[in-house]
């Protein structure tokens, strides 16, 4: 019987899959395995983060404050004073809580004029809370500027900043590891592990919301007008109907509408009272010392 070779034909070689489609699969299993490592390291790292020394932690937020307000040591302002003492009234025991430092952040001694112009405020580890002077212009009644710093200690008290510094320092280090290629794949990878990153910061915020109102109420025996500043913010938001939830995935906030609801549930729950006196602020709280030039 005489022996007749198949025809090998060109196709042989080729995978009946579409190279797209394997291409998808590898970009999907690899950005899987980025989120999960960033996901594993990141709590890893900021379960160990908030084991650091309270002087080391100090010494860490000296440092960050240095490179954000030209001389903090030398800022003198009488607002620093009345706001140092709302913090102590709002919490006159917390051991939780290192010893606070206030700083106004300035177009004039901050490292970023509009940074210091933005309506903001943020808490960093070593017990500092920064207000900008956009926000000191901005609010309306001690009640709103109460909650918002009552809201940065609920970061200090949850030891937010030395978390997110335990996260970023995972996330710069996948970022340099597999956002390093040019490739189309390599710039989603760190784009998808830092919307999970976003979600995180995001609880954190909802958290220090939960303790701010409890502080509030328990301050002023109401949440009355405590909300003020985040309502005016809300009217300026754009209401994108069901694109709200993809937006809100998308900020380290929650959207303000959804915010101020969740207070107000935190609230209802307890049976906190949301109306009552407003405290009036300080004349010349937009000003240095208190002391507004015509």
């Amino acid at each position: 019987m005489k022996y007749v070779p198949k025809e090998i034909k060109e196709e042989v070689n080729v995978t009946a899959v579409h190279p797209l489609v394997n291409f998808g699969y590898l970009l999907g299993t690899v950005t899987l395995a980025g989120v999960i490592l960033y996901a594993s390291l990141g709590f890893i790292a900021a379960r160990l983060a908030t084991r650091i020394g309270p002087e080391t932690e100090e010494k860490i937020g000296n440092t960050l404050i240095a490179g954000l307000i030209s001389d903090p040591e030398s800022a003198s302002d009488d607002r620093i004073i009345y706001l140092t003492a709302l913090a102590e009234s709002l919490t006159p025991q917390d051991p939780s809580l290192p010893p606070l430092k206030i700083h106004i952040l300035q177009p004039e001694t901050a490292s970023e004029d509009d940074l210091a112009n933005s309506e903001n405020a943020f808490a960093i580890a070593g017990g500092h809370i920064v207000f900008t002077q956009g926000l000191l212009e901005a609010v309306e009644s001690e009640n709103e500027l109460a909650f918002v710093l009552a809201h940065e200690m609920g970061h200090l008290h949850n030891r937010d900043s030395l978390k997110a510094m335990g996260r970023s320092l995972v996330f710069l280090m996948l970022v340099s590891v597999l956002g390093q290629g040019q490739s189309g794949g390599a710039r989603v990878i760190p784009a998808t592990i830092n919307v999970a990153n976003l979600s995180y910061s995001r609880s954190q915020e909802s958290a220090a919301d939960r303790y701010a109102i409890a502080l509030i109420v328990q301050h002023y025996d109401h949440g009355g007008g405590s909300l003020g500043f985040f309502e005016r913010m809300q009217q300026q938001e754009l209401d994108l109907g069901a694109l709200n939830t993809v937006t809100e995935w998308q900020s380290t906030h929650p959207l303000t509408r959804a915010r101020i609801s969740r207070i107000k549930q935190i609230a209802a729950a307890q049976n906190w009272k949301m109306q009552g006196e407003l405290t009036p602020l300080p004349e010349g709280i937009s000003c240095v010392d208190f002391v507004c030039e015509d």
